[in-house]
């Protein structure tokens, strides 16, 4: 029954685990013993994708890899800076936890402005 339950789980770690080794593979760096624990899945309904054992110097590859992704992500979102359109409905927050209907008027570089919505 657990194994029917855990089927497009089952699926997407497969899928998951083939994109992770294209990427690596696209950056020259292979993980030597990567797979899917199917026993964990069938058992706890959790699949798992082990990423085995790598020597130092393929960790610290893959660390150089992933830092270079994350920083290229840091420039893109810096310029392109968001500002919430004009006539935007969103939800504040009182320190509370009480929401609060509001709807933005205007926004600029660092001034957002908004009406509330009060009842």
């Amino acid at each position: 029954m657990l194994r029917k339950i855990t089927a497009d789980d089952r699926r997407d770690a497969a899928d998951a685990l083939d994109d992770l080794r294209a990427t690596l593979a696209a950056a020259d760096a292979t993980l030597p013993s990567t797979g899917i624990d199917w026993n964990c899945a069938s058992v706890t309904g959790i699949v798992l994708i082990d990423l085995g054992a790598a020597p130092t110097f393929l960790v610290r590859k893959l660390t150089e890899v992933i830092r270079d992704g994350v920083r290229a992500r840091r420039r893109e979102a810096e310029q392109q800076p968001w500002h919430p359109a004009s006539g935007l409905s969103l939800t504040l927050n009182t320190p509370d936890g009480i929401p609060i209907e509001a709807q933005v008027v205007a926004a600029t570089g660092r001034l957002v402005t908004v009406r509330l919505n009060r009842p």
